[in-house]
């Protein structure tokens, strides 16, 4: 697919702080994230469209607008690109929480969790399904290196990955064969209901085997930037008790992080370069609680992949 440049817009940074760079280089790969634009996929009423963000100032982003037509309504662009790369909240009160907390105390600020569609979010957190960081986004890599879609804007290639209707065609097989292993099957069945129900998460990942609270509750949260749902794994769970010395992790975490509880585990990803438990557990007895951006990490996966 061939996509053709269209305008440029500007939008405003209203809530500060917001760093552009660590929120664009956050869990990226690298036909998303340069070093200086981050690119972002659009599925729009009339069109597809891929946008081109890069910073101008402290305070302004600028939006290169691709697209097969120039149908694209300017308000309906910036809205989408307002709520993934959450332009659109206030999080002090939550970088407030975090300087008294034992963990997170060093967040760098500014760093924002970008949202994406519903369906990329599903394939993200069944990839994040009882495996490490590496394992699992090195499974998504090859979903989208092999599988994917070849999307061209000028003389750059974004990879999109293969659609719910495409897995279906690919079945479980070509699943397995870039290393999904068990987690092809729900790929395949949640590929199905995402095409009978609609996108949905919260109406799709009802009664299918195989997603626990684990899957479903990363999955809202990357979508619609649920923060309501505690994200609880073996990892998240042995931080805790280790470090803390928490019985019951999950009353923890809702009882100190109140309403901000779903955004808890992803930045103790970020801060603790999603180190295994071991490694991780040794970095936070020794205070080392600030991304290195040392080898393949989820700041640094773009440079990687």
């Amino acid at each position: 697919m061939k996509l053709d440049f269209q305008r440029s817009l500007s939008v405003d940074i209203i809530y500060e702080p917001y760093n552009f760079e660590l929120t664009a280089s956050a869990y990226s790969f690298s036909w998303q994230f340069d070093g200086k634009v981050l690119k972002i996929p659009l599925r729009l009423s009339d069109d597809f469209v891929i946008v081109k963000v890069r910073k101008v100032s402290e305070r302004s982003l600028n939006l290169d607008i691709w697209s097969s037509t120039g149908s694209v309504r300017n308000d309906e662009v910036v809205e989408k690109i307002c709520r993934i790369l959450n332009l659109d909240e206030d999080l002090k009160e939550f970088y407030n929480i975090c300087k008294s907390d034992v963990l997170l105390r060093k967040v760098p600020e500014g760093l924002r969790m970008r949202s994406c569609d519903s369906w990329y979010a599903f394939l993200i957190a069944i990839s994040q399904q009882n495996t490490s960081f590496k394992m699992g986004w090195s499974m998504l890599y090859r979903l989208h290196k092999y599988l994917g879609k070849k999307v061209l804007t000028g003389n750059e290639i974004f990879i999109l990955p293969p659609n719910p209707e495409e897995i279906i065609k690919f079945d479980e097989k070509s699943l397995r064969d870039v290393g999904y292993g068990y987690r092809s099957s729900i790929i395949v069945e949640v590929a199905r209901k995402f095409v009978s129900v609609g996108d949905d998460l919260r109406k799709v990942l009802v009664n299918i085997k195989g997603v626990g609270p684990y899957t479903r509750n990363l999955a809202l949260l990357l979508a619609y930037r649920d923060y309501n749902n505690v994200i609880i794994d073996r990892w998240v769970k042995g931080l805790y008790e280790t470090i803390l010395n928490v019985k019951d992790v999950e009353n923890y975490l809702r009882r100190k992080w109140h309403r901000y509880v779903g955004l808890v585990t992803w930045y103790l990803t970020i801060v603790l370069d999603a180190e295994p438990l071991s490694k991780a557990i040794e970095r936070a007895r020794k205070g080392m609680l600030e991304p290195t951006f040392t080898g393949l990490t989820p700041l640094t996966l773009w440079k990687y992949m």
